[in-house]
């Protein structure tokens, strides 16, 4: 009862009990809520993802085109095994990125070594900037930084491409729509 009662954040949306919120900086980039996805499978909320991007977008390809800031955020609502997220990830990868590079492929082996289950209430924060690669921060801790573009392309793919290893739907809520 008194998580419900409890304030939220100003600027912050609730979905399926995680806090989305509207905007967050980031070094000086200043990035704002573009939609929020909730997996489900047999009828259970697994975890929600929202998207952060410097402006608006709908579109996916303008998106994965930019060279622009941009975070994601997943929040577990369920215990998820490191094994099946990379099961996930490697399908992405295959699926949005069949042309990926050697080195993006070895940064994906990186972010797969990183990985581990994640219980109820973990998050997996993975934000791109510019000239900076790509931070992972995994349940409050920096794992990490992968360098360079095409690895921020091939993993906001998985989402956000052609064939979104998390489905369609949820590729839909990430673009607002």
């Amino acid at each position: 009862m008194a998580l419900l009662l409890a304030p939220r954040p100003a600027g912050a949306r609730c979905v399926a009990g995680a806090e989305m919120p509207d905007s967050v900086r980031v070094q000086d980039a200043f990035l704002t809520l573009n939609g929020v996805a909730i997996y489900k499978k047999f009828g259970i909320q697994f975890l929600v993802s929202g998207l952060w991007l410097d402006h608006l977008e709908q579109d996916a390809g303008k998106i994965l085109d930019a060279d622009l800031p941009r975070r994601s955020v997943t929040h577990f609502l369920h215990g998820v095994s490191s094994k099946r997220i990379c099961k996930t990830w490697r399908k992405g990868l295959k699926e949005n990125s069949p042309d990926a590079s050697t080195d993006v492929r070895q940064q994906f082996e990186t972010l797969y070594g990183w990985t581990r289950d994640f219980a109820p209430g973990d998050e997996l924060t993975v934000t791109y900037l510019p000239g900076q690669g790509s931070t992972v921060d995994i349940g409050g801790v920096l794992m990490g930084s992968l360098p360079g573009k095409p690895f921020a392309d091939a993993f906001f793919a998985c989402a956000l491409g052609p064939k979104p290893a998390p489905g369609d739907k949820f590729k839909r809520g990430l673009l607002g729509r």
